[in-house]
């Protein structure tokens, strides 16, 4: 398709493509098949986390074949002061959640704690089933002291590493969320996928 995104131009020399634009389409179509079969005929709010999930909540949203409210949240770790791990608002849902089925969206669950502390937050605004799916499933890393939810992700549509990527909403320094395949940065060392699909 003519002007479509390359990674020409936006990352730097010797990125490598872990992904390529017709393998994560197709981990998106096995998600929504996987989420209708979860959610259809219940009308489930989906939240979008801004700004890495735009890309992936929109892909996902409009391969639903059923009713959906869809609204956003926008949240970082850190605030002056704050230790890593508390939610600082940025945007919050309009819609209420109490009795509502939600499900949030992402890009990417790294070590799980801004998605887990997403999920604990809807469970106390009275959500009666909270979910959460992610196009990239990232391996856990080696350090204990993480803290990454060992649970991971109710759905997710591929696996990656430790390795830096980017594409699909993930990003180097604001680089990089809007390219249609999945890219490993130069200098990252990523092993061969190999399986690819989620649960």
């Amino acid at each position: 398709m003519k002007g479509r995104p390359t990674g020409e131009g936006i990352l730097p020399p010797g990125a490598s493509c872990l992904y390529p634009e017709l393998v994560v389409r197709e981990a998106l179509d096995r998600m929504a098949d996987a989420l209708t079969t979860e959610f259809a005929g219940s009308r489930p709010l989906v939240l979008i986390v801004l700004a890495g999930g735009l890309y992936v909540g929109a892909a996902l949203t409009q391969r639903l074949p059923f009713a959906i409210d869809v609204d956003f949240v926008r949240v970082s770790r850190y605030g002056a002061g704050m230790e890593p791990g508390k939610l600082v608002w940025q945007l919050m849902p309009r819609l209420s959640l109490a009795g509502r089925s939600v499900l949030f969206l992402d890009d990417v669950w790294d070590e799980g704690v801004t998605l887990r502390g997403l999920c604990e937050w809807a469970a106390g605004q009275g959500a009666v089933r909270v979910r959460s799916a992610v196009l990239v499933y990232k391996e856990p890393p080696d350090r204990p002291e993480a803290g990454r939810s060992t649970a991971g992700p109710d759905h997710f549509g591929l696996r990656a590493g430790r390795a830096w990527i980017v594409g699909w909403g993930m990003d180097q320094a604001g680089l990089g969320r809007n390219l249609p395949a999945i890219y490993v940065l130069p200098g990252e060392e990523e092993p061969d996928p190999g399986v690819t699909t989620g649960p």
